[in-house]
């Protein structure tokens, strides 16, 4: 009687523990995953700090990427923060034009290998129009944040949007009041993807409304965001640095902000160094898609240099192309760049 006793306690006790086991575990796990991406939008916030503290001093230089690869090679040579292109990735990936036809789920895939190779470096990820309505646009904030993402761009074109500059004055937007439920919908769902999820995240409220409706109301959607409580302010596309003067000083002194540039190959395109973006203040000078173009410039010389070479597909030295073979990456640094290395050491050791 007193054996089956003991083993009916021990039973009832088994369970408890186990349950303890399992709960200790989970919050483990939790607290650890959210303190990994905590530190990336820590790390961005810490920036931001930094270029606050030098009287006209650099701003950071915000690279943008378009794939694992670019955002490894960017992320070991030195790069602070990078920005995942919804342009980039649209090309990339499926080799289609910026038009809306990237899914959110397609994004999500890309940012979460981004992530993984940027290591600290705090990625920014295009977020478009959040992907649909104010449901999509809560769901896209708190799986974005989940993947990695440091801070996402929540924009207010009309769904599905189109690139900026391919659009120009027929670019179309929502109205202010959309634009602002828009926002206050992805702020909330920064907090819950902290409060619930664990996830550390910043959101870039960006306007695209100046070739369609004008300065004075890119102004307005930018104040807009920081009175909403928006962490970083950024208006694609203005006009000229009058404009980014002004916004500049309309915002807040403590408001981050972001000075995107295209170098589109027009003669009379008004370009601003990493020193003019400082002078202005602004936080961050973001190059969206030079890296993509670097890209596709040397995939296509290297593509008619093979399909026009004499037969033996290679590259040879005497190549009248700027592509020789002294140009091509040698064979010992792809390897080391993607990380052979590291998987040889484990298999060897």
């Amino acid at each position: 009687m007193t054996d089956k006793s003991n083993n009916s306690t021990r039973e009832k006790w088994v369970v408890p523990w186990q349950l303890f086991t399992l709960v200790f575990f989970i919050n483990l796990i939790t607290t650890s995953k959210a303190l990994v991406n905590h530190s990336k939008a820590e790390i961005l916030r810490s920036l931001c700090q930094q270029t606050r503290t030098a009287e006209n001093g650099p701003p950071i230089l915000l690279l943008g990427v378009h794939d694992a690869l670019s955002a490894k090679v960017f992320a070991q040579s030195g790069a602070k923060a990078l920005f995942l292109s919804g342009f980039g990735v649209s090309a990339s990936k499926l080799g289609l034009p910026d038009l809306g036809l990237l899914t959110s789920s397609e994004m999500q895939d890309a940012l979460s290998s981004v992530a993984q190779v940027a290591g600290n470096v705090p990625v920014i990820v295009d977020g478009d129009t959040g992907y649909g309505g104010l449901i999509n646009v809560r769901r896209t904030v708190r799986s974005f944040a989940a993947a990695g993402a440091a801070a996402i761009t929540i924009e207010d074109q009309v769904f599905p949007k189109v690139c900026t500059y391919a659009a120009g004055k027929g670019v179309r937007v929502v109205s202010r009041d959309e634009c602002l439920r828009r926002v206050e919908a992805a702020l909330k769902a920064r907090d819950e993807a902290k409060r619930v999820d664990g996830n550390d995240i910043l959101i870039v409220g960006r306007t695209d409304c100046r070739s369609a409706l004008g300065y004075g109301e890119a102004l307005v959607r930018c104040k807009m965001f920081e009175a909403a409580g928006c962490d970083i302010c950024y208006a694609e596309n203005l006009q000229s640095r009058h404009e980014y003067d002004h916004l500049r000083s309309e915002l807040l002194p403590g408001t981050p902000s972001i000075l995107a540039q295209v170098q589109t190959g027009a003669t009379d395109q008004q370009l601003f160094t990493i020193q003019d973006v400082g002078e202005m203040k602004y936080d961050f000078a973001l190059f969206g898609i030079t890296a993509l173009q670097g890209y596709m410039a040397s995939l296509t010389t290297i593509a008619s240099q093979l399909i026009a070479s004499d037969g033996t597909g290679l590259i040879g030295e005497n190549d009248t192309s700027n592509v020789g073979i002294n140009n091509l990456t040698p064979f010992d640094d792809v390897k080391r760049i993607i990380g052979f290395g590291d998987y040889e050491t484990i298999q060897n050791s």
